[in-house]
């Protein structure tokens, strides 16, 4: 992302754990191209790959642990996110994301995971999703987006 481009973190959904902050801020002239994570109970982990304005692939680290079942979300060409909805809950002693949905300008993608818990939505009525961030351990403590006005 660009040193000049005005970004605003909304405020992370979950709860306090997690033994490791993590970033992930798409560039500016890059698209997000998929969403690979795992979920049963939990997030239990979440990747992001982008494509930059030459055409490279590039995949985030995995954030989360091991466990649940892989889902990967394809975006096409013409697709973005315009949304994020899911629950906070109990998993175990802690406060997790207990599921995960995604809204595009073409579909819906989810919900992921299974535990009830409180509700959360996000949707973008100005500029455009840039990132997410949050914590984790051995699942997705908690998750926020960045967006580029």
């Amino acid at each position: 992302m660009a040193a000049n481009a005005e970004c605003v973190w909304s405020t992370t959904w979950g709860g306090k754990g997690g033994s490791r902050t993590w970033e992930f801020i798409i560039p500016d002239g890059s698209t997000l191209t998929k969403i690979a994570l795992s979920s049963g109970d939990a997030l239990d982990f979440i990747r992001f790959t982008y494509k930059d304005g030459y055409g490279r692939t590039h995949t985030s680290e995995k954030f989360g642990g091991d466990g649940g079942s892989p889902h990967m979300i394809i975006f096409d060409d013409n697709e973005y996110l315009i949304g994020i909805s899911g629950r906070v809950g109990s998993f175990g002693d802690n406060t997790v994301i207990t599921s995960v949905t995604f809204r595009t300008n073409i579909r819906t993608y989810g919900e992921y995971g299974t535990n009830p818990g409180t509700d959360f939505s996000f949707g973008v009525t100005r500029g455009k999703f840039s990132g997410f961030y949050g914590k984790c351990g051995s699942s997705v403590d908690s998750l926020g987006v960045i967006l580029q006005a």
